[in-house]
């Protein structure tokens, strides 16, 4: 059945159909078609995106949020379903929220998480619920991709007696990417007084089959489309009160045009946010651009320009930045189970080590020198020690075949 479905909806990961299958709901205890992956700030909980890519399960709640608690190896039971081809998850600044995207259903899924990261929940649900499926707002067109940073504004007025008094209204700020219609989302989510979450939100159409965005500074976000040429900074209109009343483009990014017909694909920052590195499929290749001149006291009007450009020995979907100012690149190497190191200047490969099967997210620990790589054929994760980026030790693997029978025994 499942090699049946998978050549009617094509390639996974980049294929999509919406077949409901009646009945089977998503497994909460075993991590299956992992898309997405990020960690709670005290390094002890991972949030794993099941994605439903192999239709195992039924579509409008085939997919899962996995809480992985790392010391025990083991799948909480506060996961949650949600829907079906689910993509990559963001925490707010204070790790109290998250949101994911879920393209079956066109939604963002928000949910909240407890203190120590081991319970999330939909305060929509009632108690209990093991699915996120009240916490949905709906975006349509195919979301994919999201990127979060806290912003706020204030606004001063002056009361009858002559005082002034300030009002600052705090929000998280989301950037959504999505396949269709050439469609860029930007979100606000503000906390009202009596704890109930205020969402707002404005599309346009600015950049050609969007595939990825990744924030950049204050309120600037970079995005990239399908057709790398598509390479924006977008930014949003928002009220005093962060109500967003537009989107739009602040500048193009010039991408050589040899290479601008297909798949701008991952995106990664240096330390300081002034280098850009972004993949590029077909050809296979990674650029780099000189994006100082884009940040507040810098900024500039002269179009960025690549500074480099390498080609790649074959097909890399994600890329992040490992270690400090002088840190390295790591991509994953999906189709030959493989991290490719990078030197940032040079864009040159001096590395290649093994992973497991499918690599595809990365998640880059700072604080603790480790990088987390969810495995998306191998339905598992690897953490690496990386406190020498040019030799990183594999110290770990997580959610294994073996981990997995133990649990269940």
């Amino acid at each position: 059945m499942r090699k049946l479905v998978l050549a009617f909806c094509g390639v996974v990961l980049w294929g999509g159909c919406a077949t409901d299958l009646v009945g089977e709901k998503a497994d909460l205890t075993r991590v299956e078609n992992p898309a997405g992956m990020t960690l709670h700030p005290n390094g002890r909980i991972a949030y794993v995106v099941g994605s439903n890519f192999d239709l195992d399960y039924r579509a409008t709640d085939g997919g899962a949020l996995y809480v992985v608690d790392l010391e025990t190896d083991t799948v909480l039971p506060s996961s949650k379903r949600m829907g079906s081809f689910g993509t990559n998850v963001v925490l707010s600044e204070d790790a109290r929220r998250g949101y994911t995207l879920t393209r079956d259903d066109g939604s963002l899924v928000w949910f909240e998480i407890s203190e120590d990261g081991r319970d999330i929940r939909c305060p929509l649900a009632g108690s209990g619920a093991e699915h996120l499926l009240d916490c949905r707002v709906n975006l349509d067109h195919n979301p994919t991709h999201v990127a979060i940073t806290r912003s706020f504004r204030e606004t001063e007025t002056v009361l009858p007696d002559g005082t002034r008094q300030t009002k600052r209204v705090d929000f998280d700020l989301l950037m959504v990417a999505h396949l269709r219609e050439s469609a860029v989302t930007a979100v606000t989510v503000r906390q009202m007084e009596d704890g109930r979450y205020h969402f707002s939100h404005a599309m346009a159409s600015l950049v050609y089959s969007a595939g990825e965005v990744l924030w950049h500074s204050g309120e600037s976000f970079f995005v990239t489309g399908r057709a790398a040429n598509n390479l924006a900074v977008v930014y949003p209109a928002l009220t005093e009160e962060g109500e967003v009343r537009g989107l739009y483009v602040k500048q193009r990014l010039n991408v050589p045009q040899a290479f601008s017909a297909f798949e701008g694909r991952g995106m990664a920052l240096d330390p300081a946010r002034r280098k850009l590195f972004m993949l590029n499929l077909f050809p296979n290749s990674i650029f780099q651009f000189d994006v100082g001149g884009l940040l507040g006291a810098e900024a500039s009007s002269e179009p960025v320009q690549a500074r480099g450009v390498t080609t790649l020995p074959g097909r890399m979907l994600k890329v992040a930045w490992v270690g400090d100012a002088h840190g390295l690149l790591y991509l994953t190497g999906f189709g030959d189970d493989a991290l490719y190191l990078i030197m940032p200047d040079s864009l040159e490969i001096v590395g290649k080590i093994a992973t497991g099967r499918g690599p595809y997210e990365l998640h880059a620990d700072a604080v603790r020198q480790r990088l987390f790589v969810l495995n998306f054929l191998g339905g598992d994760i690897w953490a690496y020690d990386t406190a020498d980026p040019l030799n990183p030790v594999m110290v770990k693997t997580y959610l294994t075949v073996d981990s997995r029978e133990a649990t269940e025994n």
